[in-house]
C-alpha cells in the first residue's frame, strides 16, 4: 500500500466492521429483542433467538408492517433507515469532502491537474475530522440542516437508481429470500 492511499485504505479496510458494528448496536432496540422482564433469566436466550427466527422468516425485518391499503411496506424497517444514516453519512461523506479538499490543494499548488498531494492520514488526518464537526454544525442548523438532509436522500435516491443499474445479479442462487409484493 502506498502512504498516498492511507485514509481511504483505512476507511475500506474497516467498512464492513464498522456496519457491523453499527447493526449490532441498533439491532435491539429497533427490533425489540429486549425480552420483557417478565422472560425468566434462564429463558432470555431462547427468546431472543425465537424472536430473530421470526424476523428472519421470510425476510420480516426488512418490512415496517403495513401502508394505509394494507400492503406490506418492503426495505423499509425503521432499524434499515437508521443503519443506513449511520453507515452512509457518518464516515463515507466526510472522507469523499477530503478527498476534494486534497484534489483542490493539489490543483492550488500545480494548476494543471497532472500532479496530486498524496491523501495521506498524516496531511488529511485535522482536515476530515475538521469536516465531521462542519457537517454536525450544518446538521444542527435551524435552515440549513433539513436542507442537507433533503439533499441527501435525493443522493440516495439517485444512487439506488444508479445500483438497480447494476448488471450481474443473479437472484435463482438466493431463492430462499423473498419480500411480500402483496
Amino acid at each position: 500500500m502506498t502512504e498516498g492511499s492511507g485514509l481511504l485504505y483505512d476507511d475500506l479496510a474497516t467498512w464492513h466492521s464498522d456496519l457491523k458494528k453499527i447493526a449490532i448496536a441498533i439491532t435491539p432496540s429497533a427490533y425489540n429483542l429486549v425480552p420483557p422482564a417478565t422472560i425468566p433469566i434462564q429463558e432470555r436466550t431462547a427468546w431472543v433467538e425465537n424472536a430473530a427466527t421470526d424476523l428472519l422468516d421470510d425476510l420480516m425485518f426488512l418490512c415496517d408492517g403495513v401502508d394505509e391499503f394494507g400492503k406490506t411496506k418492503n426495505f423499509a424497517h425503521p432499524g434499515l433507515h437508521e443503519g443506513a444514516i449511520l453507515f452512509l453519512y457518518t464516515g463515507s461523506y466526510p472522507l469523499i469532502c477530503t478527498m476534494f479538499n486534497c484534489v483542490f490543494n493539489g490543483l492550488v499548488k500545480n494548476g494543471n491537474g497532472k500532479s496530486f498531494l498524496k491523501f495521506t492520514a498524516k496531511e488529511y488526518e485535522l482536515i476530515y475530522k475538521a469536516m465531521l464537526k462542519l457537517l454536525q454544525d450544518v446538521m444542527d442548523d435551524p435552515y440549513h440542516g433539513p436542507k442537507l438532509a433533503q439533499q441527501l436522500r435525493a443522493w440516495a435516491e439517485a444512487g439506488w437508481t444508479e445500483s438497480c443499474k447494476l448488471d450481474g445479479v443473479d437472484p435463482s442462487k438466493r431463492r430462499h429470500l423473498c419480500i411480500q409484493l402483496d
